[in-house]
């Protein structure tokens, strides 16, 4: 595909202002096709799933200080869904500048996204500094541009981002009220809550005379409530029975936090979940254990016994499922009705069905099922946070109106019934994707820590509690990349070892529960197999990333006693999501994955609270993958080596590829020094 090329064009609002600029014209380009329709005018068109390109380097003229905002003009008879800019520092690394929705447009408008706020900002004097342009859209969506250009800002741009910054100031305030409620030693408590069939039992004690509040999903615990108390005039110790069920709307109070509250509506003291469910209201479905680590990732939807996947001798599989897709208040076709606290609704039992199908093959074969659930990220969708923004590819959950958390919840109660049985099992509940990551893979816009690991509590509770009234055995899982010290740069990242630390922090201050870790331990570069030669990882808790080559990093971290469950019990750990590059299909580079393998699970086998290993990829998608080949089948279905290899892991034939393993190893970088669980 030949390259094309954007030519100096005015950009009538930054001439109206004399704003200095630096045009900019585009380079390599991937899924889209590029053509010169007139001077300066350019049309690009969606040709493929990963529609992307970069400019030329950037001329020498180019100030990061001053230059902050890409600005074109443009027509788009369709609108493109996001449109994101990212920028690579000297050391390799990208960083997200922004991102925005371009409206449907018949005529000729403005379009701007402030690179501002992106940390780090551009280097400045880098030669080789090119920006990178990716749309999220179908073919064949399409716009013409002119003008391409990164310049100062306007005024209006200044305002906007005065505004973005008393915006950014208000959640900072908010965030630092959360962290203030948190570590406050309140005088009052709620000791114990315990679920009934028809009754909520409540203990606690109160120094005065207090009230007890229901705190709804979608208030945060840290805020006043306006609703009206509970119970009033609590002094002492109290153990109180309550209706599980409130009367005017029967919403399900078991999802309920508990508060004590002063007689002014001052917070008296932090929010209880509930403890346990009474004996009898779940299902007796028996805790679930494998022999071993062994699992796949990626799957197809699996229609029959007969399908390939069962040869590999898997434990553990994990599903993906689209929260959002589920429900509806409103009929929509091939939706069937059901009814959930009193309401009308409508599910997707074409898409519940599939997955069932799915499930019950798996569960068939005695293979543990993982959900990994994921909300769409569709601005004024129910369940997308009404502060997500487009750049990411799904949304943290909408806790924030009743509205969202209703629907969350009717999600969830469905969910749960359908896969809480022996013959369609799900135990593991994996809460989004990479949280860490919020920016691309759980949106709640830019948030301090705090402000949103506050919200992803609340969806895991949900899940939780939801799930505990079903299946006695079901626990739920924080998903977390391979980074661990070490921050990525951009918006919407945060740093690994901070999250888990401030999750268990949440977790005990409101009533310990029983979540575990699911994190993708790949090797340091994706696309490079040879983990045993990682670099910029270490054995000891300040690690920038935890690869195969340093596993052993994260269990004695989390056998720290401030996280264990009940203080006696270590978190269980997923590895949720990892695998080896092919970065050919050369024999050479097939065996390199399999060593990789080999290397990986020889570390597993002395670890035992990593319940399981999910191999990603079942299948190779180097186009919609990055040119990634992580699967043990290539794209057009046929075996890799590594599928044999896998076949054999956890078997007699396992020691077949040790040599192979050992081979390949040898003149790896020294080995880490062991890490010693802290008492």
């Amino acid at each position: 595909m030949s390259l094309a090329f954007f030519w100096a064009g005015l950009f009538v609002c930054a001439d109206a202002f004399a704003l200095d600029k630096v045009f900019l014209k585009t380079g390599p380009h991937r899924d889209v096709e590029i053509k010169a329709v007139s001077d300066g005018i350019s049309e690009i068109t969606v040709s493929g799933p990963s529609p992307h390109f970069w400019t030329v380097p950037v001329p020498a003229t180019f100030d990061p200080e001053r230059h902050s905002v890409i600005a074109f003009e443009y027509l788009s008879p369709t609108g493109v869904e996001s449109f994101s800019v990212r920028y690579r520092q000297t050391d390799g690394s990208m960083t997200l500048g922004g991102s925005a929705g371009i409206p449907l447009a018949e005529t000729w408008q403005p379009f701007s996204i402030d690179l501002s706020a992106g940390t780090p900002k551009p280097p400045a004097g880098d030669p080789q500094l090119r920006f990178h342009f990716a749309l999220s859209g179908r073919p064949p969506t399409s716009l013409r541009i002119r003008g391409l250009q990164i310049r100062e800002p306007n005024p209006a741009e200044l305002a906007a981002a005065g505004q973005r910054e008393a915006a950014r100031a208000r959640r900072e305030t908010d965030a630092a009220a959360l962290l203030h409620y948190l570590r406050k030693d309140y005088p009052d408590k709620i000791s114990e809550v315990v679920v009934g069939a028809e009754t909520i039992q409540v203990k606690g004690r109160a120094s005065s005379s207090l009230v007890l509040r229901d705190i709804p999903p979608q208030q945060a615990s840290h805020r006043r409530s306006t609703l009206p108390p509970v119970v009033s005039g609590l002094v002492g110790e109290f153990d109180l029975t309550l209706p599980r069920f409130s009367e005017n709307i029967g919403q399900d109070r078991a999802l309920s936090r508990w508060r004590l509250d002063g007689p002014e509506g001052e917070i008296r003291s932090h929010c209880r979940w509930a403890d346990g469910v009474e004996a009898g209201i779940a299902v007796d479905l028996p805790k679930l254990r494998a022999p071993h680590q062994k699992g796949i990732a990626g799957l197809p939807a699996i229609g029959d016994q007969g399908h390939e996947i069962f040869e590999l001798g898997v434990c553990h599989a994990t599903v993906n499922f689209l929260v959002s897709s589920l429900v509806s208040l409103t009929k929509k076709p091939g939706f069937e009705p059901f009814r959930f606290e009193g309401e009308n609704w409508f599910l997707n039992s074409r898409y519940l069905a599939q997955t069932r199908t799915t499930v019950e093959h798996l569960v068939e074969r005695d293979i543990i099922v993982s959900c990994i659930l994921l909300v769409g990220n569709h601005a004024g969708g129910a369940m997308t946070h009404p502060e997500a923004e487009p750049r990411g590819v799904y949304s943290i959950p909408n806790l924030a109106t009743s509205e969202g958390a209703n629907h969350y919840r009717a999600a969830l109660f469905l969910l749960a019934d359908r896969f809480s049985r022996p013959e369609a099992r799900i135990s593991n509940w994996i809460i989004h994707n990479e949280v860490d990551q919020a920016g691309v893979w759980t949106n709640m816009g830019d948030q301090p820590l705090a402000r949103y690991l506050e919200t992803y509590m609340r969806s895991a509770r949900l899940v939780y509690h939801t799930a505990r009234l079903r299946d006695p055995n079901a626990r739920v899982f924080i998903s977390l990349t391979h980074h661990w010290s070490k921050t990525s740069s951009g918006q919407g990242t945060y740093q690994v070892r901070e999250m888990l630390d401030l999750f268990a922090e949440m977790a005990r201050a409101e009533g310990d529960f029983e979540w575990g870790v699911a994190y993708h331990p790949y090797p340091r570069d994706l696309r490079n197999p040879d983990t045993w030669n990682d670099a910029d990882v270490s054995g000891d808790f300040d690690t920038p990333y935890i690869t195969p080559k340093n596993l052993e990093v994260l269990p004695a971290y989390l056998a720290q006693e401030r996280f264990l469950y009940q203080g006696k019990i270590a978190r269980t750990i997923l590895f949720s999501e990892q695998g080896f590059n092919t970065p050919t299909l050369s024999i050479a580079d097939q065996k390199r994955q399999i060593a990789g393998l080999v290397y990986t699970f020889r570390k597993l086998r002395t670890m035992p609270t990593v319940e399981a290993y999910h191999l990603h990829r079942y299948q190779d998608m180097p186009v919609q993958e990055g040119g990634l080949r992580l699967g043990i089948i290539d794209e057009n279905g046929n075996h890799k080596l590594g599928w044999d290899a896998y076949t054999a892991i956890g078997t007699e034939r396992e020691k077949e590829f040790d040599a192979l393993t050992d081979e390949l190893t040898t003149q790896q970088a020294p080995e880490l020094s062991p890490v010693s669980s802290p008492k």
